[in-house]
């Protein structure tokens, strides 16, 4: 069964049940969204227009339906949970979940596969990564200074949070009912825990550390995960579903890494230090940050390019990871390489 039948199938029965109608709501359309998602990922139009007495005025007009979406580092379903967590913890502009199980799918030609699920709320904007080069200066600054802000403030939630305190880096996990979400160890080679001459060799601290400082964090955080309005405000962050826990400097400078030093092509030097300026300065109005990382950022960025290195390495092992990272390529080469002042 092609998987976005799946996904029509999913919305209608789960929105009956979440939303105690007496019949399901009907599918309009469904289609995958550009970017791309560690799940497969549909967008569900509802037809909400219809006889008074049959529709329910609570369906929504669209909804986003993802299957599967296990984590990188712990193999596991968790993007419902983190976000259940993270909304009931902050003000995070993020997605509710409307309803999450599991099925199991069967493709006709292999194993079934997918067998999580979960419905989200859409939500309406662009995504950042399709318009990162093209918005005005003050809009992209605009867009920088939120996502700086929005970062500092998920890495401080263990403030505020038990559930979201750690002591050590490690991924996320379900517990064993499925609806508690815990810290596990990681199932893969992490770039905080490097062999031991590399450590030795690098003046900054690692997994274990005094200095090590473990909060939880999005895990891929950057444009392509955001939703804004046309003048750089952030409406959403998406697919968290490789979210874990880390180190706050390693986890700021991937992310720095992610919204300025990828863009010397576009931007010149000094606008990359004005959007590095930003970033800063907006996550360190709401989380802690040393007086050290600008001699530290270097190190954490060299040590993410060996994460990713290995990470894509584990990915292309799958047939279906090949697929999703040749969908990015086709992205990225379709982008435009002009700089801007």
């Amino acid at each position: 069964m092609e998987s976005s039948t799946v996904a029509e199938q999913i919305t209608a029965t789960a929105l009956e049940s979440a939303l105690d109608l007496e019949s399901p709501p009907t599918v309009r359309s469904c289609w995958r969204p550009a970017a791309g998602s560690v799940a497969e990922t549909f967008v569900v139009a509802l037809e909400t227009i219809g006889d008074e007495n049959q529709r329910s005025p609570a369906v929504p007009e669209r909804v986003v339906c993802k299957l599967g979406g296990a984590s990188v580092w712990t193999g596991d379903v968790i993007e419902p949970l983190v976000l259940g967590q993270v909304s009931e913890s902050s003000s995070l502009p993020v997605p509710a979940v409307l309803a999450s199980g599991s099925i199991e799918i069967d493709s006709g030609d292999g194993p079934a596969h997918g067998d999580r699920w979960a419905l989200y709320e859409f939500r309406d904007g662009q995504n950042a990564g399709e318009c990162y080069h093209t918005l005005g200066a003050d809009d992209r600054r605009r867009l920088v200074a939120q996502a700086g802000a929005a970062l500092g403030s998920l890495h401080s939630l263990s403030e505020r949070d038990p559930r979201l305190a750690f002591d050590r880096v490690g991924g996320l996990a379900r517990e064993s009912d499925g609806e508690v979400l815990e810290w596990t160890e990681l199932k893969c080679w992490h770039a905080l825990d490097p062999p031991a001459r590399l450590r030795l060799a690098l003046p900054v601290p690692l997994a274990g550390d005094d200095g090590c400082r473990p909060v939880l964090t999005h895990g891929d955080f950057q444009p392509n995960n955001l939703l804004v309005t046309p003048t750089g405000d952030i409406t959403a962050i998406l697919d968290w579903g490789n979210a874990h826990v880390t180190h706050d400097e390693y986890a700021l400078a991937r992310a720095e890494v992610r919204f300025v030093d990828l863009h010397a092509r576009r931007f010149s030097r000094a606008e990359r230090e004005r959007l590095r300026a930003e970033f800063r300065r907006n996550y360190a109005a709401h989380a802690t940050l040393s007086d050290e990382f600008d001699e530290r950022a270097l190190h954490y960025k060299l040590l993410w390019a060996l994460q990713s290195g290995a990470n894509y390495a584990r990915i292309v092992r799958s047939a279906r990871g090949r697929q999703q990272l040749w969908r990015q390529c086709q992205r990225l080469l379709g982008r435009e390489t002009t700089a801007t002042p």
